[in-house]
């Protein structure tokens, strides 16, 4: 089995309904440090102007991979409950290249010692395939030319945070929106993701923070991410995830349902002042794709914008 054949029975399978013909969701690595492109009801929770542009190159040496850009910005609107963002993203996937624009509103309530917020996204999805370059087994059903196809989507979450606790639970593509075009036919099943994290003051120095990540679509199992991240000095973080990202189905056409594709992933980012940080995390495949690819490699340029008014910022451990 060719790494092209490969692509298409552990990623097309493995994450999209039967009609499907490209990615629905991008895959973070550091979706802690990054929680907007999950959960639009994050927008404004910083109090600053806050940006994050990301890159995401998975399964290096495996042709047609997928190959992620995103941008998300936010920020809390001054005097006002609430909060405005924009998520932009590019991803290529084989003869596919899907794209979204995103706009969200978050509104947030005092609760307790921290805040409750709700958010609601929207914008459009779009897809673009390229028939010439794929393999069809059945030329009678061959397509030629490029397919160009959008379509409406809305997202919501909610999310409750304090100093050094944080919960959210979001729910994208709502409705199930569809793209046809042709034969071709995709939809954007719902999914569900909840996600929970706390930080553990040690120190001075040392800060622990465990999270961890449950989402969940129709026809997959449950997948998780469980992670230990540890900010040493309010500078540098460093920590590890387990995941869990492959179902039932692609396991039994890959490799007769005998083993499980699990990652290990190791990450870091580095706080360069206040205001600016970096992050890189790497994937490492413990299964059998392990034998087809050298890993999968993400980075990430933060910022936070704060108020020329504010003398000091406190570390951000959410």
């Amino acid at each position: 089995m060719n790494k092209f054949k490969i692509i298409l029975v552990v990623f097309f399978i493995g994450l999209l309904s039967t009609n499907s013909w490209a990615q629905q969701d991008a895959m973070y690595s550091q979706y802690m440090f990054n929680p907007l492109a999950i959960n639009p009801a994050y927008a404004g929770s910083r109090g600053a102007i806050s940006g994050v542009l990301l890159h995401r190159n998975q399964w290096v040496g495996m042709r047609g991979a997928p190959k992620t850009n995103s941008l998300a910005i936010h920020s809390p609107i001054k005097g006002k409950k609430f909060g405005l963002g924009l998520n932009l993203l590019s991803e290529t996937i084989g003869p596919t290249k899907n794209g979204t624009i995103l706009g969200t509103y978050a509104y947030h309530l005092d609760l307790g010692k921290g805040k409750l917020s709700f958010g609601l996204r929207g914008g459009f999805y779009s897809t673009i395939l390229r028939n010439d370059i794929l393999n069809y087994t059945n030329n009678t059903e061959k397509e030629t030319g490029t397919i160009k196809t959008s379509t409406p989507n809305f997202d919501f979450g909610s999310y409750y945070h304090t100093d050094k606790f944080y919960a959210g639970f979001s729910v994208n593509h709502l409705g199930r929106p569809k793209l046809e075009n042709g034969k071709s036919k995709l939809v954007l099943n719902t999914h569900y993701m909840v996600f929970v994290g706390k930080a553990f003051v040690l120190n001075k120095n040392f800060v622990l923070k465990p999270s961890g990540m449950i989402k969940y679509t129709n026809g997959a199992p449950l997948n998780y991410d469980l992670n230990a991240s540890v900010l040493i000095k309010k500078v540098f973080w460093i920590g590890a995830s387990f995941r869990s990202s492959l179902s039932k189905k692609a396991k039994t056409i890959a490799n007769g349902g005998k083993s499980k594709e699990n990652s290990l992933i190791f990450i870091t980012e580095f706080n360069i002042t206040p205001s600016f940080r970096i992050g890189y995390s790497y994937d490492l495949n413990l299964g059998t794709i392990k034998n087809y690819n050298s890993g999968s490699h993400e980075i990430f340029l933060g910022t936070d914008l704060h108020s020329k008014r504010k003398k000091s910022i406190s570390p951000r451990y959410l």
